[in-house]
């Protein structure tokens, strides 16, 4: 394009042409359009450099975050399932020892007595929150680590783009 623009730039027309309309005011039309076809070039030429620098950081930005939550995949290995299941089983045991005593009182003895099963229960339903509570930490680490990386950077890009 430089080229051209050039050629055309440093092409004198004859004395013999009409200064106004022919083949002058082409001459004049392609000079006009390759200066602001150059003018253009630059401008493209800046933001694309601009852009390019914003988007290289965000990209490794983004890949260090990719990093950390698969490093906190592990964390969401959990055992609420079971552990929810574990209390299921363990409060289907206690209506059992009330069934029992309900219809046999002097079977109040050992593993089956009442109390007894409902201090499982009571142990068991703490394993199940503690577990919970472990998966939410977690999550919300996690949370907070994505709210990290959509607010802070986007915000520089979009600020380069408007002041080109």
């Amino acid at each position: 394009m430089l080229k051209v623009s050039n050629v055309i730039n440093n092409t004198s027309a004859p004395a013999s042409l009409l200064s106004d309309g022919g083949l002058n005011d082409a001459n004049r039309f392609l000079r006009d359009f390759h200066k602001q076809a150059i003018v253009e070039a630059n401008k493209a030429r800046d933001i694309e450099a601009d852009v390019i620098n914003q988007l290289s950081g965000l990209r490794a930005d983004l890949a260090q975050k990719i990093k950390e939550i698969k490093s906190l995949s592990g964390d969401f290995k959990n055992n609420v399932e079971k552990e929810k299941e574990n209390t299921r089983k363990c409060v289907t045991a206690l209506e059992e020892a009330l069934a029992v005593v309900d219809s046999d009182p002097s079977a109040i003895a050992g593993k089956g007595d009442p109390y007894v099963v409902r201090l499982g229960v009571e142990r068991q339903v703490e394993r199940q929150i503690d577990e919970e509570n472990y998966l939410h930490r977690v999550s919300k680490h996690l949370s907070c680590n994505v709210a990290y990386t959509d607010i802070d950077r986007p915000t520089s890009t979009s600020r380069t783009l408007d002041a080109s």
